[in-house]
């Protein structure tokens, strides 16, 4: 199957494939796969898939597997992605970057569709691509590199940051601690002084009790005496009556004594 697409991507016998590839014409001279794959890149419907960079000089990839289903089907009738990375390869095609989908010629270039004539198959123009690549190559390696760089820089930044907020959630906790602490002891403080209050209040009502009640037994004690006092004075003044009887009848009988002795 691999060999097959490499067939149809190298002789060019499916130049008028389906799709947007339909409309393609073959340059004279031009190798069918470079053609397409200039079109590819240059369709600004597809940058979101497939673009230039910023200088033009070469072309990244940025979804493989929407390449693969969606571009490569219109203008190869297949889904073979490595068969398209071995063409680009058989072509001079280099590989810039450590990371990135990204492949550059010396002869591929933005705007420069005329230039695609001098792009022939390995083991042609050799020397001027070895410069080109080693330049593009050395070009995406420092770019990598000073992306690197910039992606370190903001994770040290982060980092950073990140420091500062434990130190402020640590300053935080701290003065949330402290502030609970006060809190407790001013709620112990709180609770002695409802606490005392409470007792002298009881006390008050003790002592206002036990007065009421000694008043009730003063009370109480001076009414028996004064009805023992009263009783003491009706048996003196009885007694006295009884005398009085007595004495007059005493009276009364002596005349009669002293008759009867007559």
């Amino acid at each position: 199957m691999a060999m097959n697409n490499m067939v149809q991507f190298s002789t060019g016998q499916h130049e008028h494939g389906g799709g947007d590839g339909a409309r393609m014409l073959r340059e004279p001279g031009i190798p069918p796969f470079i053609t397409k794959t200039y079109d590819i890149v240059e369709d600004p419907n597809t940058n979101s898939i497939i673009c230039w960079n910023p200088c033009g000089t070469s072309f990244v990839i940025w979804d493989h597997n929407r390449f693969s289903f969606e571009i490569l089907p219109k203008y190869f009738r297949h889904t073979n992605m490595s068969s398209f990375v071995y063409q680009l390869n058989n072509y001079g095609f280099k590989k810039i970057g450590l990371q990135k989908w990204e492949y550059g010629h010396y002869w591929f270039q933005a705007g420069k569709k005329h230039l695609l004539a001098n792009i022939k198959r390995r083991g042609k123009n050799v020397n001027v691509q070895k410069d080109f690549h080693q330049e593009m190559y050395y070009h995406g390696v420092e770019e990598e590199l000073r992306n690197q760089r910039d992606i370190n820089d903001t994770l040290v930044s982060e980092l950073e940051k990140l420091k500062q907020r434990q130190e402020d959630m640590v300053n935080g906790i701290a003065s949330l601690k402290e502030y609970l602490e006060k809190s407790e002891r001013e709620s112990r403080k709180t609770i002695c002084f409802l606490a005392k209050a409470v007792k002298q209040v009881a006390m008050k009502r003790g002592m206002k009790r036990t007065d009421v009640e000694v008043r009730d037994v003063t009370m109480s004690k001076r009414r028996v005496e004064d009805a023992t006092e009263s009783s003491k004075s009706s048996g003196k003044k009885n007694m006295i009556d009884f005398s009085a009887i007595k004495r007059a009848h005493d009276i009364a009988q002596k005349p009669k004594i002293e008759k009867g002795s007559g």
